[in-house]
Parts: C-alpha cells; structure tokens; sequence
C-alpha cells in the first residue's frame, strides 16, 4: 500500500506538470494568434481573461492523453535512474507489478477526462461561440463574405437558416421541409424570421406554406405562427460551429430524434464511441509507457525504452485520428474507426512488456 501510494504520487506530480507546461503552451501559440480579434472587439483586458477561460478547457482535453504519457513514462524512467527499480526488483517486485499498482491512478485520470471533455468542454463551446459572435465588429462598407448558411435534420424534417444572432436564438431566411413517414416531402414552410421563446418553441414571422407532395397543392400566407422543433439554440450553434464539441447526451438526443443534427445517426454513434474511448486512454498510454519499468540502466535500455514508449504513444494517437476520420466518412465499420488502435496498441504494448521481462 504505502509503495502503491508513492508511485501513484510521483505519476500524478509528473502528469501534472507536463500538463500544466503543455496546455500553458498552446494556450499561449493561440492567444497570440486570436490577440488581434480581440483587441478589435474593445474587451480589453477582460477579454483575453475571458478568451483564456473559455478556451482552456478544449486545449487541455488535447493534452491529458500525452501528459498521462510522458508523465508515466518519466516515472519508470526516475525510478530506473535512481536505481529505485532495481531495490524493487530485489525486494520482489516486478514491473508487472509496478504498473498494475498505477491502473487505478490511469482509471481515475480517465474519469476525469472523460467528464471534462463530456460535460465541460461542450459547455466551454458553446458559451466561447456565443461571446465570439456576439462581440464580433461589424463594419457596414464591408461586403460580408463569410456563409453562415446553416443545414439541420430532425427525424421528420430538414432545416434550412441563412443566418442566425443572439446565441442561435434569432434566425433569418428559415425553410422547413416537413416529410411524411415515408420520408417524402409533404409541406415547405418559408419565414422571414425566427425567435426562440422561453417555453421551448420558435414564433415563424413572414410565413409562406405550401402544402402537398408536390411542393404547392395548397399555398397560403400568414403573419406569424408557432414552429415546435428539435432544434434548439443550442444546436443552432453547433451546427453553425462544426468545431463545437457535442456531449454524449447531445448525441443520444440527435440519435433519438429529439434533437436536430446535421449529419447521420452513424455520425453520432461514432461520437459516443469516441467519448467511451477517453475512460480508457490514460490507461492505454500507462500500458504503453510500461516498457520503460523493465529497462536497466547501465545497459542503456531505459532511454531507449523511454523513446520506444514515446513513439508508440505518438502513433496511438495518430492512427486513433485516422481511424476516426475514416469513420466519419463511412469507409470502416464504427467499431473499427473507435475501437481498433485502442485494442490494437493495447495488445502490443503488453506484448512488449512481457517479451522485455522474459
């Protein structure tokens, strides 16, 4: 117990840290990228403190994989270094051992991963777009370039926005193509604005409906009239900001049609997938950092395992990217996309260990 608690303790200061240099780091590079924009916006002060606030999150859920790395690995190597290995191999303990008393460490680290990029990181999005857009300069010569035209699709509709304000609640240029059950076009609906009411429902200005199969057996006009939707403010957001992340209720909602989506139903099981994964990825990359518990340190295999740990790491991640990327264009099955690199890397890293102790 008290070996297990100064292992799990030197891992957590050493993930820490790297954690910290590193989120510091690329919070830096992007601050100073988005300086400008910000300046141009009047917020001053506050605002970088609010740019900084709202961006950290999605910066340092980027990180953990790699700071849960080569914090695990720098401790097998610290350890080794200080010949504190080689008193544990003599005492009876293995590296087997050593790893197997830093899962629970990796275990927690993977909760809250996962609740961070779950739960905090969506929220940090949405409530970062929503300050962006609403403190955006607005310069009346200048012709408006960007295309904020936004698609969306409920189970028995698909949207159509021009353009949206205050935080998705104000939509302008909406088209509604209502289908049947047989998902056949049965009604369009044309309005000039939307407003999101407190009671969860849109009031359509401007109305133009057509009413049949085919787009215009029945046509009439009305002033204003109520639209109950799926989609909310919130997805008006998300769909607006392909960059927002989506939480895995979100995703649940979208599969369930109780919430609108731009994209397939297979598009949001790989998104849950991908969620489910982050429990899992510090503990894989404690696998793969694991080989540097077996090397020595007079013979130079430490530092070449440390490299080998880095290495794998690296690639964990970077095939992790492509498979999911594949995924989402439908050329492997969603479990391949989620789940391949995790098992594939797992299966290795622990082939390694074994063959590095035998």
């Amino acid at each position: 117990m008290i070996l297990s608690r100064y292992l799990s303790r030197q891992m957590a200061l050493k993930t820490l840290w790297v954690l910290l240099a590193f989120t510091a780091l690329m919070q830096l590079i992007d601050l100073l990228g988005a300086s400008t924009d910000i300046i141009e916006r009047g917020e001053g002060i506050v605002g970088f403190a609010k740019y900084i606030a709202l961006r950290m999150p999605v910066t340092m859920q980027h990180m953990v994989p790699i700071s849960t790395l080569l914090g695990s690995a720098l401790t097998f190597y610290s350890l080794a270094q200080s010949s504190e290995m080689i008193a544990l191999r003599g005492s009876g303990q293995t590296p087997y051992r050593a790893v197997f008393m830093l899962v629970p460490l990796a275990m927690f680290i993977g909760v809250m991963y996962y609740l961070v990029t779950d739960q905090i990181v969506p929220r940090a999005d949405k409530a970062f777009v929503t300050w962006w857009e609403s403190t955006e300069p607005v310069d009346p010569n200048a012709e408006d370039e960007q295309d904020r035209e936004v698609w969306a699709r409920t189970t028995y509709s698909v949207i159509r926005i021009l353009d949206h304000a205050d935080g998705g609640r104000y939509l302008e240029g909406v088209t509604i193509y209502n289908l049947d059950r047989d998902q056949q076009l049965s009604e369009r609906i044309q309005a000039k604005t939307a407003q999101w009411e407190r009671d969860g429902t849109w009031t359509l200005t401007g109305v133009d409906r057509y009413i049949g199969n085919d787009g215009g057996s029945s046509t009439f006009s009305m002033s204003a009239m109520t639209w109950k939707t799926a989609l909310t403010p919130s997805s008006v957001l998300e769909l607006a900001n392909p960059e927002v992340s989506i939480s895995t209720s979100g995703s649940r909602r979208v599969i369930k049609g109780r919430a609108a989506g731009s994209r397939s139903g297979d598009y949001y099981q790989l998104q849950l997938q991908k969620a489910y994964l982050t429990l899992f990825a510090p503990l894989i990359m404690l696998i793969l950092a694991a080989p540097v518990a077996a090397g020595l340190r007079r013979s130079g295999t430490t530092s070449r395992n440390l490299g080998f740990a880095v290495v794998a790491g690296f690639s964990f991640l970077l095939m992790d990217g492509v498979l999911l990327s594949l995924g989402e264009a439908h050329i492997v099955p969603k479990f391949t996309a989620a789940w391949a690199s995790a098992i594939l890397f797992t299966t290795g890293g622990s082939w390694v260990l074994l063959k590095l102790e035998n």
